[in-house]
C-alpha cells in the first residue's frame, strides 16, 4: 500500500550520530513534506509524544525528537521505534481532509472548492456528519489525492484559467 508517511519518508528527516548511537527526527522538516501533516502539526506531535512518552532514551528538543540506544539494541531498536512513529504519522496523514483543510492545503478559496467539487474536478472521498445544533454533512477529500495536487500545482492554475475563460 502507498503510504504518505513511510519509514523512508521519516528517515529523510533523520540525522544519525553513530558515535552517540542517536537518531534525531526533525519534525519541522517532516511535517513540511506532507501536506496533510502540515495541516495537523499539533495532532502529529501529540500522537508521537503519547507513543514515545513511556519509552527510555527518548528526548524532546524544540522541534525534534532524539532517540538513542544502548550498544545492545543499536540501530535496530531505533529503526523499530522509527517504524512505529511512521505508522502513527501515516494514520494521521492519510485521514480524509475536511473542506477547510483542503482549501488551506491547495491554497484555494471556498468558492473555488465548491465550484470544482460540484463540476467534478475536485473529487470527494466521502462525507463527515456531525451535530452542531442540527446534523451537518460536509464532503471529505482524499489526502493522497490532495498530496498529488500539491506536488503538481499547475493543475490548479489550469482550472483557474479555465474558469476565467
Amino acid at each position: 500500500m502507498n503510504h504518505l508517511v513511510s519509514k523512508e519518508t521519516l528517515l529523510s528527516a533523520v540525522t544519525w550520530c553513530e558515535r552517540h548511537h542517536t537518531a534525531t527526527v526533525d519534525l519541522e522538516a517532516l511535517l513540511a513534506r506532507i501536506p496533510s501533516l502540515r495541516l495537523r502539526p499539533k495532532e502529529a506531535r501529540s500522537a508521537l509524544r503519547k507513543h514515545l512518552s513511556g519509552q527510555e532514551r527518548v528526548r524532546w528538543i524544540e522541534n525534534a525528537i532524539v532517540l538513542s540506544s544502548n550498544n545492545a539494541e543499536g540501530k535496530h531498536g531505533i529503526a523499530k521505534r522509527l517504524k512505529e512513529c511512521a505508522d502513527i504519522l501515516d494514520a494521521i496523514a492519510t485521514r480524509a481532509l475536511t473542506p477547510k483543510e483542503i482549501c488551506k492545503a491547495l491554497e484555494i478559496s471556498n468558492q473555488e472548492r465548491l465550484r470544482w467539487t460540484k463540476d467534478g474536478r475536485l473529487k470527494t472521498s466521502g462525507t463527515l456528519t456531525f451535530a452542531a445544533g442540527r446534523r451537518v454533512t460536509v464532503p471529505t477529500y482524499s489526502a493522497r489525492w490532495v498530496a498529488d495536487l500539491v506536488k503538481n500545482h499547475r493543475i490548479i492554475d489550469a482550472w483557474r484559467k479555465q474558469d476565467a475563460a
